[in-house]
């Protein structure tokens, strides 16, 4: 067993947060090894030695971004058949850890979220998001959580990329995410984006927001209304789209309450394959990591990881 644990989680405190959960994890589970990889090219390394090994069972330690990199370094090193074998866990270090939620009493220990139930695991899909960069190449990263374009994702880059916010981070966590979420509340536009859904007709309207959701938990404080189905090879689509400043205020306090559905300017419906392109670059982000775009396609693949409940 493997932890790959990010120190730096959570505004600085993964460290502490993780010296304070390890000796409880021991306990529970036997010994397992841990490693602090110095940074993301050093962690996928890790984790790709781990499997060439035998390693078998691997603890994601840090928040939602650090379980991105351990799934996408997995589906980036393991055949279909090689993934069979494997299991993921995770313990929450970060500002947000929406990979754990809903939570429940036996998935807290030392008073952070955990999924180490090694011997009950469910099989999730794994999300893909293919990019085409302003200069016209392709790319292709992971997400296990949702995705997402217009203010989530500008959010997503302000709390990554902003000077202010980082000093805010420094303080609470929770504080940078706040203002991240409300500056790109507040200055969030709509934009005009093509949107071709499976084999549908394509559709060109005003995206506030649009998410592309597995887990309907994102940016630590919000929930889309969908259900949590890890592994039925769909994804949900929330659109909120050409609203004022008044109707992105309604639907950011009815997301902290758990609502959507019904709101004016929404919309939510179920797929496979998501086509999104624009006349101009937008930023697409998948479990808090963003990019920026002229064109998106989201996809499944279905039920390609065992993890932890």
């Amino acid at each position: 067993m493997l932890a790959v644990v990010n120190p730096t989680a959570g505004g600085g405190k993964g460290l502490a947060r993780w010296q304070r959960v390890a000796p409880r994890l021991a306990r529970r589970l036997g010994p397992f090894t841990t490693v602090f990889p110095r940074d993301a090219d050093d962690a996928r390394a890790v984790v790709r030695r781990a499997i060439r090994d035998g390693e078998c069972d691997l603890i994601a330690a840090g928040g939602d971004g650090t379980v991105n990199l351990v799934v996408s370094a997995i589906l980036q090193h393991t055949s279909a058949g090689d993934r069979e074998s494997l299991r993921l866990g995770a313990v929450g270090l970060g500002s947000s850890n929406d990979f754990h939620k809903p939570y429940r009493a036996a998935q807290v220990l030392a008073g952070l979220p955990v999924r180490v139930t090694f011997h009950r695991t469910v099989r999730h899909d794994v999300g893909r998001l293919r990019y085409r960069l302003p200069g016209g190449d392709w790319d292709c990263r992971r997400w296990i959580l949702n995705a997402s374009i217009g203010i989530t994702a500008d959010g997503n880059r302000r709390f990554n990329d902003s000077p202010a916010v980082a000093r805010l981070k420094r303080v609470h966590a929770s504080l940078g995410m706040g203002w991240a979420a409300l500056t790109a509340l507040r200055d969030g536009a709509p934009r005009a984006l093509t949107i071709t859904t499976d084999d549908g007709p394509e559709r060109t309207v005003g995206v506030t927001n649009l998410g592309i959701v597995k887990n309907p938990h994102f940016t630590g404080v919000l929930r889309y209304d969908s259900a949590y189905e890890p592994g039925n090879g769909r994804f949900m689509v929330h659109l909120l789209g050409d609203v004022d400043r008044r109707d992105r205020l309604r639907a950011f306090l009815a997301l902290r309450r758990g609502r959507f559905t019904g709101l004016p300017g929404t919309a939510t419906w179920q797929g496979r394959r998501l086509h999104v392109a624009a006349d101009r670059p937008f930023a697409v982000e998948g479990d808090g990591e963003v990019v920026v775009a002229t064109e998106a396609e989201f996809s499944l693949d279905p039920r390609a990881l065992a993890v932890c409940t």
